[in-house]
């Protein structure tokens, strides 16, 4: 039988200088890689070398780790550094993983903000920062789960406690995205090497339906069903389904004891809270087949989805009032603008993740003394960036400044030359390289 690690052990020569303590299926560790880098080390109880299915799983292992390592989820998942079965007491099977610093998970984030409400009476959400910056991690979150799902990985225990947010101050959000624990993650092409043998892994008041199910394998819809519950908590500051007693949870899980979510705050156009209420509800759903997808729901967060404000359907996003010069004086003409079709109208309005928006009418230089008024990020925009103007047809149009410290970017892109404005365009300054945008805007007619 396999003992625990102590500080100051080595095994492989990686030595152990933190002991987390004990999961289910394993003992974690921090500990100093051979080249003195920290890395997160953990000690297999299940499967132990000697178990039927251990073979399979180091296979599985590899194959899991190959797809995130090679997809999108590279940018979102923990990476798998090293892996090999060593005796320590009992032949182990061990895991090593990149070291996440400088984070914490976010249900400690969250708990946090509760105990700030209880000090203050202040509801953590109703804060417009703190609203702001739940929306984004909304939106971040969904982008890991649907690049996840792209690889045909099923995280299968998904929770607060497993996204882990890492500071990163050149992130609008203010935190960097890294699912973990995706060690038990199920392959959408591959049964489990485990499955007949051992049940799934799940957490108390987060398991799906497809959990609570005998026999059932978890699919990406699975991973949805949990993740309506995060947003839940996101997005409208309550788990709805949280029990003490988990036949409770069941019961009402598999009845759909629930209700479309009012927000706690105004989601940033075009997105719109209805849309944003019903698709949270949607993924609750007792039916895997009727919950939306992962990219879905990323796309009504951020308004982008088929029916909501803003999208190709042609509904017109909140705000898109113009005005007509063949029109009797102070009539006002409301027209319908789809995102993507030029930008022409009397005014145009640069809308934040946050909501608020800057309104203009007249030729403008757009640069950080305009957009201190919405925060820290507006430092990365240069005295003057870059300046929009609107032409004798009314088409608005952005040029960049020559020399600026950041590039300027126009939908990650950076932007060389004027060019017209569409509606929906996002602007921002930054590096396109990188994939760092500081301060970004939509762009909506006024």
């Amino acid at each position: 039988m396999a003992k625990k690690l102590r500080v100051g052990d080595t095994i492989r020569g990686y030595r152990v200088t933190e002991v987390f303590g004990p999961g289910m299926m394993a003992i974690s560790y921090g500990a100093e890689a051979p080249g003195g880098e920290r890395v997160f080390l953990k000690q297999y109880k299940s499967p132990s070398p000697t178990v039927v299915w251990y073979p399979q799983f180091v296979d599985y292992q590899e194959e899991l780790s190959s797809r995130i390592r090679k997809g999108k989820a590279a940018h979102y998942a923990v990476r798998l550094v090293h892996a090999f079965e060593e005796v320590w007491g009992g032949p182990t099977y061990f895991a090593v993983y990149e070291y996440v610093a400088d984070g914490r998970t976010l249900d400690h984030i969250l708990e946090e903000e509760q105990e700030i409400h209880r000090r203050t009476t202040v509801a953590p959400t109703r804060d417009p920062a703190v609203w702001a910056r739940h929306v984004t991690w909304a939106k971040v979150f969904m982008g890991g789960i649907a690049a996840l799902h792209e690889s045909k990985v099923v995280h299968a225990d998904l929770k607060p406690g497993n996204a882990f947010m890492i500071k990163d101050p050149s992130l609008g959000s203010g935190y960097q995205l890294k699912l973990i624990d995706t060690d038990f993650s199920v392959l959408v092409d591959r049964k489990a090497p485990w499955h007949g043998y051992q049940g799934y892994v799940g957490t108390d008041n987060y398991r799906s339906i497809e959990h609570l199910t005998r026999g059932a394998i978890p699919v990406p819809a699975s991973d949805i069903f949990t993740c309506g519950l995060i947003l839940y908590e996101l997005l409208a500051g309550v788990h709805p389904y949280w029990q003490e007693d988990q036949t409770e949870y069941a019961k009402r899980v598999r009845a759909y004891d629930v209700k479309p979510p009012s927000l706690l705050g105004m989601m940033p156009a075009p997105a719109e809270n209805a849309q944003v209420s019903s698709m949270l509800y949607r993924c609750l759903s007792p039916d895997p087949a009727a919950r939306p997808t992962a990219p879905e729901i990323r796309a009504t967060l951020s308004g982008r989805a088929s029916g909501t404000a803003g999208a190709s359907t042609g509904v017109r996003p909140r705000g898109e009032v113009t005005t007509s010069s063949s029109a009797p004086p102070g009539a006002t003409i409301t027209r319908t603008i789809a995102m993507g079709s030029k930008l022409i109208s009397g005014r145009i309005r640069l809308v934040t993740t946050g909501g608020e928006y800057l309104e203009i009418g007249i030729r403008t230089v757009m640069g950080n003394a305009v957009l201190r008024r919405f925060g820290a990020e507006a430092e990365f925009w240069d005295d003057q960036q870059c300046t929009i103007d609107r032409q004798p047809n009314g088409q608005w149009m952005v040029a960049p400044v020559p020399g600026t410290v950041n590039e300027t970017l126009l939908n990650g892109t950076r932007l060389t030359s004027p060019q017209g404005l569409n509606e929906g365009d996002v602007l921002a300054a930054g590096r396109s390289a990188k994939g760092i945008r500081k301060l970004p805007m939509t762009a909506h007619a006024g």
